[in-house]
This record gives C-alpha cells, sequence and structure tokens, in this order.
C-alpha cells in the first residue's frame, strides 16, 4: 500500500471542495491509503456524507494551525509544529507515511520538505519541478517557482533531478534537457557557465532552448527546428523532456502560459472542449497546477495547488493531480534516483577540484 499523508488545511481555505475528490482517488488507486491532516471538528460528518468511513484506507489526524505564503514561508513553517503541512511532513520524516501532499502555498511545501526531509547529499536548494506543454509533448519545468538567483552548479542540480524525474514521469532513458533562455544568443553568466558544466555530465544535454520548443509538440519529419525555438544541437525531430531555468523565470513561464491559456479559453468559449486531465491540464486548464513536486529532498512532497477565486473543480483536480504524482514518485523510487543523480555531480565537482574519488 502506498501511505500519503495529505495537509488540506493549508493557508486556511475551505476543505470542503477537497473532500469532494477523496472517493476518486480511493476508486482509482486500490492500492492508496490516505492519512488526512485536517481540523479536529466536523471533518467525520463530511466524509460519512461522501460514504467514507476512517478505517483501514483513510485515517485522520489533526492540526490546529495554518500557514502563509510569501518570502517568510520558511519562517512561518519553522514556527509552527502544529501546523496541518508540519504535521504531514513528520508522518513521512517517522515512518508513518510514504509522501506527503499539501495544498498550502508552493513556497510552504518547499519550506516544510527542505526543513523537515532535508537536502539530499550534494544539493544546496529544493527545487520545484512542475510539467508544461502539450498533452503529446510533456516537459518537465525545473525550476518551476522555488529559486530566486541561482548558480551553474544549482543549474547543473536542476538538469539531474529534473532528468530523473522525467525518466520516472516519461518512461525514457535518457530524458533531453534544454537551458532555458530567452534566445539562444541572450544568456547571463550563469547559464553560460551552466551550459559548459552540463557538456560534461553524464547527461542528454542538447543545448540552449526557448519557450516555443517547450510547448511544442513532437516536431514533424524534415522540419527546421530553428523556427521552433530550438538549439541547433537539438537536431531536427527531437524535442525535450526538460526544461532547465531558475525558479523566477520558471514561475514566470508557468504565470504566462496560464494567462494566455485563459485568453485563448475566454475567446473560444463554445467552440472548443478542454478535455482536462488534471495531472496534464497546464495548457488546458489556468486554474489547475496540481502536481508540482519539490526534488533535492530526501523525502517525496507535492503541492496541490489551490489558487484564490479559482474553480472548486480546479481545487479538487489539483489535488487528485498531486496525489497520482505522489504515488508515483513513491512507486518509482524517485527519491533513490534523485540521490544517484546528485552523487554524480559530487563526483564531478571532486574531479574539478582535483580530489581523488
Amino acid at each position: 500500500m502506498t501511505r500519503i499523508a495529505v495537509d488540506l488545511l493549508g493557508e486556511g481555505l475551505p476543505i470542503g471542495p477537497l473532500l469532494e475528490a477523496l472517493p476518486t482517488a480511493l476508486d482509482a488507486d486500490p492500492r492508496l491509503v490516505l492519512i488526512l491532516v485536517t481540523p479536529a471538528e466536523g471533518v467525520r460528518e463530511d466524509l460519512a456524507r461522501l460514504g467514507i468511513v476512517p478505517g483501514e484506507r483513510v485515517l485522520l489526524r489533526s492540526a490546529t494551525r495554518t500557514v502563509t505564503g510569501g518570502p517568510d514561508a520558511l519562517r512561518d513553517v519553522r514556527a509552527r509544529r502544529d501546523a496541518g503541512i508540519r504535521v504531514a511532513a513528520r508522518l513521512v520524516r517517522e515512518g508513518h507515511a510514504d509522501a506527503m501532499v499539501s495544498v498550502a502555498p508552493a513556497e510552504s511545501v518547499v519550506a516544510a520538505a527542505q526543513f523537515t526531509h532535508g537536502l539530499l547529499p550534494g544539493a544546496t536548494k529544493a527545487v520545484l519541478a512542475a510539467i508544461v506543454g502539450r498533452r503529446d509533448a510533456g516537459v518537465v519545468l525545473c525550476d518551476a517557482g522555488s529559486t530566486v538567483g541561482v548558480t551553474a552548479d544549482e543549474l547543473a542540480q536542476f538538469a539531474l533531478l529534473g532528468s530523473a524525474y522525467a525518466a520516472l514521469r516519461f518512461t525514457v532513458d535518457t530524458p533531453r534537457i534544454g537551458l532555458l533562455a530567452p534566445r539562444e544568443a541572450l544568456s547571463d553568466q550563469p547559464r553560460r557557465l551552466a551550459d559548459e558544466l552540463l557538456r560534461l555530465l553524464d547527461l542528454n544535454y542538447v543545448g540552449p532552448c526557448t519557450v516555443e520548443s517547450v510547448l511544442a509538440g513532437p516536431e514533424p519529419a524534415g522540419q527546421d527546428g530553428a523556427a521552433t525555438g530550438w538549439s541547433a544541437a537539438a537536431g531536427p525531430g527531437r524535442r525535450l523532456e526538460v526544461a532547465v531555468t531558475d525558479g523566477y523565470t520558471g514561475d514566470v513561464v508557468l504565470s504566462t502560459i496560464r494567462g494566455v491559456s485563459s485568453w485563448v479559453r475566454q475567446d473560444a468559449a463554445g467552440r472548443t472542449d478542454a478535455g482536462l486531465d488534471p495531472a496534464w491540464g497546464t495548457l488546458e486548464d489556468p486554474d489547475v497546477r496540481g502536481g508540482t513536486i519539490v526534488l533535492g529532498v530526501d523525502g517525496v512532497a507535492v503541492h496541490a495547488e489551490r489558487t484564490r477565486g479559482g474553480s472548486v473543480d480546479a481545487g479538487a483536480g489539483g489535488l487528485l493531480a498531486a496525489l497520482k504524482v505522489a504515488s508515483l514518485a513513491v512507486r518509482g523510487d524517485l527519491v533513490p534516483r534523485t540521490r544517484a543523480a546528485m552523487a554524480t555531480l559530487v563526483t564531478r565537482r571532486r574531479a574539478l577540484a582535483g580530489l581523488a574519488g
């Protein structure tokens, strides 16, 4: 069985719409056990209304406080031991759960994961990874919003971590990795140094890429790659599985995708069907960004976004997507995979420093 601790308190929004998603999650995955971290009062009655009786597959743990996001997220998380996100993270650390999912703000999820689980050996920052792009050509965007200001070494970390996740998520042996830039000729110092470092690592690195290549589908045979934002290094017919960038740029990319998607959907209202699958809905539904995972930490932590003012269905859909991602990460041994990936960077650092072994 896969045990997932689910922080439903987050920053204090109503949990009723999230509970509505639980029967779907339990029916879809018979091996799933949910440990719900909720307020102490009223939850049993809400679950009973949905036909759920706490027992073998649904367990309850109470928490009393919520958290806020923003620049003080780490301090807030550290100070509130009884917050839902801290309770969920401790359940994983103490071996009572295999993964945690939280509806708290993304920066709070990253802070709780890093504070409670700790960084993997060789990692200097936790990083968010999100799936963007078309359904038939998803791309891991890493970092998707947890860091501001990065070094070349940290971009290499993101590439290794994102590659390990993409290999599991897309079932590919050697995910193709691009370094996101506005255009090939416009690159800052960290990216120029990262480009050199990535070419030294045992990765399928195809060079700089643009947002167009992240959002493009598989390229038809014979099409000129430059027309769709590809580095010449990628070659014709190639596409990405991983796009590496700093968190500030990654968050701007996600926000832009969602804004444009919202505009397109409004413009095409009544003419198209979004056909939303929450785990792959970044373009199809601007209200959903479920299943954003924290990488670089010694545990599985997934963020299920709840946008203020978003639709009820989007909140439930985001939770379902996050549960699917958490289950995949546990069953696919993502943490051992990322630990092994970071070990290769440690070895490379030692070699560059002239150290043996």
